[in-house]
């Protein structure tokens, strides 16, 4: 939010929708710069925001919270976390993982003593990193099973979602259509899925991009479950996961004009849901509402998708602290 044609005016902000509320509430950790960007990983019992670095501020301070954001608990990642939505993540058992520019990292407890589970470089390296063409890579998710990582790649047709195997990173053996052979692939986001993993992929042939969602309960062990593809010509704006591993995808296409859609999860379709209002940055899709988050400056305005039309649901004027990061 804030003025957004320029860095040091740029202020990214967090918003909660609290159990038993139909009301938003902004909760951004205080006292820390935002202007590189906030990721976030959900926990058990709340969610930790991870800060991306600017100006002088070269690591990445965490905030951990457990009650919807009133209050905050620091930790810290000492490389700067990556310019992705999923550099960070946390699993049920306290093991976390974050992605930085260079590293992985991986932390066992308390968002604390973090230590290099493998470099970037190294999965270049590998027979996966090198079969992909690894570019650059887009994601980290960790769970009980281990970590995943995802990436985008050069080479057509082979999606880079690679998984832990001991101290190295193998293919998790993702396998699309003959008919996306000459396309190029990212991983756009990975969430847990039972006691495996769902992945979003960006699936570009030419001007067009497919969006897939797949699944798998037991990777390395089971074949994957693919959507069918949601197709666009425009250009990526944002993404949003879904509860049951679904997801969202908001983009732009001719003369600016905004188009949503959404997959629940495995075994559903995807749904489209209107062109969004105009300005909207990202759209929120939970098991009873979808909402269009719409940000003008310092105004955050709400639009629930209500019989298949966009209503204004509420507007909230958000402090921005212009000049605080000069």
């Amino acid at each position: 939010m804030g003025h957004l044609d320029s860095p040091s005016g740029t202020f990214w902000e967090a918003f909660t929708l609290p159990a038993g509320s139909d009301k938003w509430v902004e909760r951004t950790p205080p006292n820390v710069a935002d202007n590189g960007g906030l990721v976030t990983a959900p926990t058990s019992t709340g969610v930790v925001v991870g800060f991306r670095p600017s100006h002088l501020l070269s690591f990445s301070p965490l905030a951990v919270t457990n009650d919807g954001g009133a209050t905050y608990m620091p930790g810290l990642v000492s490389g700067g976390l990556a310019n992705v939505p999923d550099a960070l993540s946390l699993a049920p058992n306290g093991r976390a993982a974050a992605l930085t520019d260079t590293q992985v990292l991986t932390s066992t407890a308390a968002l604390s003593a973090w230590q290099t589970l493998i470099t970037v470089a190294a999965i270049k390296a590998s027979p996966a990193g090198v079969a992909c063409g690894v570019q650059q890579l887009t994601a980290i998710m960790t769970n009980e099973g281990g970590v995943f990582v995802g990436a985008a790649c050069s080479t057509p047709g082979v999606v880079g979602l690679f998984q832990q195997a001991g101290s190295r990173f193998v293919s998790a053996n993702v396998q699309l259509p003959s008919a996306d052979a000459k396309a190029s692939v990212e991983v756009l986001r990975i969430v847990p899925y039972n006691q495996g993993v769902a992945a979003l992929l960006g699936v570009r042939d030419g001007s067009t991009t497919g969006y897939l969602a797949a699944w798998n309960s037991s990777p390395g062990s089971a074949a994957w479950t693919l959507s069918a593809p949601q197709t666009s010509s425009g250009v990526l704006i944002s993404t949003a996961v879904a509860p049951g591993a679904g997801f969202g995808v908001l983009t732009s296409g001719s003369s600016n004009r905004l188009a949503a859609a959404a997959i629940a999860g495995q075994g559903s379709n995807w749904a489209q849901l209107g062109a969004p209002p105009a300005g909207t940055a990202t759209i929120s899709v939970s098991a009873n509402r979808t909402d269009a988050l719409v940000v003008d400056s310092a105004t955050f305005t709400d639009y629930r998708l209500t019989n298949g039309e966009w209503v204004k649901a509420q507007t909230i004027q958000v402090p921005i602290p212009y000049g605080s990061s000069g």
